[in-house]
């Protein structure tokens, strides 16, 4: 009478290289054919295949969609930019006919008036972009606004307040957009002291 194989005997190596040889781990139920066994590996193969393939196409699609995104942003700057540039025109004209009116006869009181004109033509448009300029002096030093160029000992301000602008700053809707250069009234050191 034939033996009865047991479910539960221990492995063989004969069946482990069996396994090995398949690939299959040892933790699934070993099929009792090993062309099931070839079958279920050439599936799982394949739905790797195709998942590796997916995942390849996703990540070209979002390469693609990131490089896109940054084509149609530099268009966007550039477009903005255009814009700046066509309202930068006018004051160039403003120049060009501020030159041409100047001879011999002009005097520093026209070419002033011409030059105040320009620069309020040029604060108009700064102000259309939201640019303003900064009213620092008599204020206290604010590093969120202020560079501080020079400290200048006094007692006629009271300590860390902006007596002096050397270079204008300006506001952009509320924020710093060029900070001010700014003297900066300090305590004046005592004779005892040098």
């Amino acid at each position: 009478m034939a033996e009865e194989k047991n479910e539960h005997e221990p492995m063989t190596p004969e069946t482990a290289a069996d396994i090995a040889e398949g690939g299959a781990p040892f933790c699934v139920p070993v099929p009792e054919d090993i062309a099931e066994l070839r079958a279920a590996l050439a599936q799982c193969r394949e739905e790797l295949a195709e998942a590796k393939n997916a995942y390849l196409r996703a990540h070209a699609d979002f390469d693609n969609f990131r490089k896109r995104m940054r084509a149609e942003r530099d268009q966007e700057f550039a477009r903005g930019s255009d814009r700046v540039l066509s309202d930068l025109l006018p004051v160039v004209d403003d120049f060009e006919r501020a030159l041409a009116a100047v001879n011999e006869a002009s005097t520093v009181e026209s070419l002033r008036q011409g030059n105040e004109l320009i620069f309020r033509h040029l604060l108009r448009l700064l102000e259309k972009y939201g640019v303003i300029p900064m009213e620092v002096e008599g204020k206290p030093f604010d590093p969120m606004y202020h560079d501080a160029e020079l400290r200048m000992p006094t007692t006629a301000y009271p300590e860390h307040t902006v007596i002096g602008q050397i270079q204008r700053g300006y506001l952009k809707n509320g924020d710093a957009f060029r900070h001010a250069k700014v003297a900066v009234a300090v305590k004046p050191e005592s004779a005892g002291n040098e």
